[in-house]
């Protein structure tokens, strides 16, 4: 299978909501910065999720390395470790569970996947990773008000049903 012929490209997801709440714990816990991580499902079934894994979002360490390839801190942007992705990537498709969403917050501006976020998704309209985008909107307070699903289809990013199912 070639990496960006993932069927969950083309269908919306199934996410428990115990797994949700773990994105939205991410997102209050990071806020006024960004969250990021991971979700997992089976290979077989493509529209099922089944855990999620936040990461640390490393773009203040990059901001403060190079703030003028960097000029972004977490509290507008996230970046995940690449190595460390990678290898999810392999150790995810190995097991038969592969990543099929990167998660991360807007804080205060709503759930949506924004100029910056397609950029770095697919920089010169190419994917680089074979994922969707989950972008979770949390406001002052611990709020989260928005969650939306974003896929690369036909040359753009389009909107993908997210359904949160019990369990």
């Amino acid at each position: 299978m070639e990496p960006f012929e993932r069927p969950w490209f083309a269908t919306g997801l199934r996410v428990p909501r115990s797994v949700l709440n773990s994105v939205d714990d991410a997102a209050r816990a990071a806020h006024p910065e960004e969250s990021c991580g991971l979700l997992y499902g089976p290979a077989d079934d493509p529209a099922a999720i089944t855990r999620a894994e936040p990461w640390d979002n490393l773009a203040n360490k990059y901001h403060a390395l190079d703030p003028e390839t960097y000029p972004r801190t977490a509290r507008a942007a996230y970046i995940l470790h690449p190595m460390k992705m990678q290898r999810a990537l392999e150790a995810g498709d190995a097991r038969g569970e592969p990543v099929k969403v990167i998660f991360h917050s807007h804080c205060n501006v709503g759930a949506y996947f924004s100029h910056e976020d397609q950029t770095v998704a697919a920089p010169e309209g190419v994917p680089v990773v074979p994922v969707v985008y989950l972008v979770t909107s949390v406001r002052d307070g611990g709020l989260v008000d928005d969650h939306k699903l974003f896929a690369f289809d036909g040359g753009a990013w389009v909107e993908r049903p997210l359904t949160v199912v019990e369990g």
